[in-house]
């Protein structure tokens, strides 16, 4: 039991700090545009599907369907697999507490992490509960609100711990493995830039060791095997991008989306760049820029005590500043050369476009540093230790003097003075032995978290104030609404005015919608100009929301609560049809300018970028009939044509979908050149389209194996130690 009183007590302490989010319903960390518009309509799609027991490989819901799983949503992360379980309210979405609840524990883990690491190596418990403290609340981790990048952060304290381990000999088959498979579970997280950052400087730190250490080659074997246990186990992720990228393009803050083989230009890197001005944010509250590494002034002063008592004596610490200063170096990219040879050299290094958030490698850097100079107090005659003490009410002194004379420093400045001054009582106590050396952890724990929470803890934002923000609101304005639609004959696809509804629609209520909030889309849809009407019939946009119609052949069916209309498209396409003719246009733009001819019907021809198939005219009205259900990767059509024809679907043409027809496999084609169709023989048939790529089946064989090939150098390891 004594073994778990440390991590119940970080737990107590996580869920006690977010007190707002655990204890109340007033508060919420969700009310800002990505979270509200994006991120809590994808975890509700998940939580939806999870529980009428699919996988939720394909989102019908946006630009016509796209793959999930290729978009690294999370949905390869182990942690959102318990997403089916989480409450729901009486319309099934997912409560705002659970999800609340889900960050806490997120930052729990990260605690219990850093506090494993601190304790391998030989921190007092004490300290360790500190720097799993600081890890968690503070800086980085603190004050970013979006799990899926949160679940990339918080291995960072084990991927560090094992390669250590694997380092100094103690296992090393086994430990190099488990931080390879770490690195690779935080690809698995659903956000690509921190797991590339660390992935760069883990790869920094092997080779640092192969060029001082005298093993050379057991080093270059370790590697490898740490190597292959990060592929193996980010292969679940992996592969489904890699599959993805080529046939989309992405919004990177351009004006327009870029292709998955054209580098982000580095003008977006130094705009999303920290700045070296911003250095005094570690210390005290300021304005982020695009990052708060807000640690306080008490955790950072403790941090250096620590760098100065193992910096000759423990690798380890050189390591950790190591890390904390390239964190720091590739989070300058407007000023910083090391980030743009990176950039220019490593092709997946310019796929992250925010290098402020190379400021988490810091952030968990310095953790590990506040338990060294916590267990650095403990010796007195420490000149930095006196130093330390001075520089802190020097820094006092002159905030108060400055506020004396009437210069009179900014709120957050008189914050850091007050906690610089307390740090400074108690650091001089601590050198005095005044306070017990047991009971020492606890005021200079809460100071700290006192420190940090001026600033993690203010971040969260009221659901009751009248200057909230309400981003969280307007996914709850529209029940009746949603309510109308689903009341509609079916199937229905909705085109939305973003402007009105910025969040997605689609995810969030279970609706098929033209659009949406995505990082980016397929390729094919997106040339094809889906503001004109008439591929928007194409495309069976059979109902618009909006306060105005934006076009006039559009029939107003209601207003509802929220102040929108809801308009019908009278002369929108059916889901699906039967059509006789195809012909074969040059580009996507010959195709385009086809759908500008008001002569040509594409209920009766379709156009192809390729060639296209031979086809059947003939006498009779074809019978075409859609089944839908409640699993995204599987479509089920019901037909009966008089000739040979093609089946046309309006949903996105990509890889990775099979087509059946009366249990046949069949070629899959792309009328339009961005949605899908089959052809069938003359009777009736029944097809059958389902969504289970190649490499979502791959990816998941690799991690499987990734996770066999761990346990396989656990069991090998210890069979060898025994031997």
């Amino acid at each position: 039991m004594r073994r778990l009183a440390a991590p119940f007590l970080l737990f107590l302490l996580c869920v006690g700090f977010y007190w707002k989010l655990t204890l109340t319903n007033d508060y919420t960390f969700l009310d800002s545009p990505d979270l509200a518009n994006l991120d809590l309509p994808r975890l509700q799609f998940q939580s939806a599907t999870w529980r009428q027991s699919h996988i939720p490989l394909w989102d019908p819901f946006q630009w016509l369907g796209q793959p999930f799983l290729g978009q690294v949503t999370g949905l390869a992360y182990p942690a959102n697999w318990t997403l089916p379980w989480f409450p729901v309210d009486e319309t099934g979405k997912i409560t705002l507490k659970a999800v609340h609840w889900y960050l806490v524990l997120l930052h729990f883990q990260a605690a219990l992490f850093a506090y494993f690491l601190c304790r391998d190596w030989k921190r007092s418990h004490a300290a360790s509960i500190l720097g799993g403290l600081v890890f968690a609340l503070g800086g980085f981790l603190g004050t970013t609100d979006w799990p899926q990048i949160l679940n990339g952060v918080l291995w960072l304290p084990l991927i560090v711990l094992f390669l250590m381990r694997a380092l100094r000999g103690r296992r090393p088959l086994a430990s190099a493995a488990l931080s390879g498979a770490f690195l690779g579970v935080a690809w698995l997280s659903g956000h690509h830039e921190v797991p590339i950052y660390a992935s760069t400087v883990i790869a920094a730190v092997w080779l640092t060791a192969l060029a001082r250490g005298p093993r050379r080659l057991e080093i270059v074997k370790l590697a490898v095997v740490a190597a292959i246990a990060t592929g193996l186990l980010a292969a679940l992720q992996v592969l489904p991008a890699q599959e993805y990228a080529p046939h989309v393009k992405r919004w990177v803050g351009m004006d327009n989306p870029i292709a998955w083989n054209e580098p982000i230009p580095y003008s977006v890197h130094q705009h999303f760049t920290w700045k070296p001005a911003e250095i005094l944010g570690i210390v005290t509250a300021r304005p982020p820029v695009h990052v708060n590494p807000f640690i306080g002034i008490v955790a950072f002063a403790l941090a250096l005590l620590g760098a100065y008592h193992g910096w000759r004596r423990l690798p380890q610490v050189r390591i950790l500043v190591a890390i904390g200063l390239a964190g720091i170096f590739l989070s300058l990219a407007a000023t910083s050369f090391l980030h743009g040879l990176l950039y220019a050299a490593l092709p997946i290094f310019g796929k992250a476009r925010v290098p402020a958030r190379a400021l988490a490698l810091f952030s968990f850097a310095v953790a590990p540093l506040v338990a060294y100079g916590f267990d650095a107090l403990q010796r007195r005659s420490s000149p930095w230790l006196r130093r330390t003490i001075f520089t802190l009410v020097a820094i006092a002194a002159i905030l108060y003097l400055a506020a004396a004379i009437g210069i009179r420093p900014a709120e957050a400045q008189m914050f850091t003075a007050l906690t610089a001054m307390l740090g400074a009582i108690l650091f001089a106590a601590a050198r005095a032995r005044s306070i017990p050396q047991a009971a020492f952890a606890i005021p200079i724990t809460l100071l700290v978290l006192f420190e940090i929470g001026s600033v993690a803890g203010a971040e969260l934002a009221s659901r009751t104030a009248p200057t909230r923000a309400g981003y969280i609101d307007n996914l709850y304005r529209h029940a009746d609404l949603v309510n109308y639609l689903k009341a509609q004959p079916q199937p229905i696809r909705v085109e939305v005015s973003d402007s009105e509804i910025p969040y997605n629609f689609g995810d969030w209520h279970g609706i098929p919608v033209l659009g949406g909030f995505a990082a980016s889309a397929s390729t094919n849809l997106l040339q094809l100009e889906k503001h004109k009407p008439r591929v928007q019939d194409l495309l069976g946009i059979n109902y618009y929301i909006g306060k105005t119609a934006p076009r006039p052949d559009l029939t107003l069916l209601t207003d509802t609560s929220s102040g929108l209309n809801v308009y019908r498209n009278p002369s929108a396409l059916p889901r699906i049809w039967a059509v006789h003719a195809a012909s074969q246009v040059k580009d996507a733009d010959a195709i385009n300018a086809r759908l500008d001819v008001p002569e040509f019907q594409p209920r009766q021809e379709a156009l192809f970028l390729e060639t296209p198939p031979k086809l059947e005219t003939c006498e009779g009205n074809d019978e075409v009939e859609l089944s839908e259900g409640n699993n995204p990767n599987r479509i089920h059509i019901n037909v009966k044509v008089n000739c040979r024809a093609l089946i046309l679907l309006s949903e996105t043409y990509f890889p990775g979908w099979r087509a059946r027809v009366d249990g046949k496999e069949t070629e899959i084609l792309a009328p339009f050149g961005a949605l899908r169709g089959v052809v069938v023989e003359k009777g009736p048939h029944h097809i059958e389209f389902s969504y289970l790529p190649p490499s979502a089946v791959a990816g998941a064989a690799l991690t499987a194996s990734g996770v066999l090939f761990v346990f396989w150098t656990l069991w090998f390891s210890r069979k060898r130690k025994t031997s």
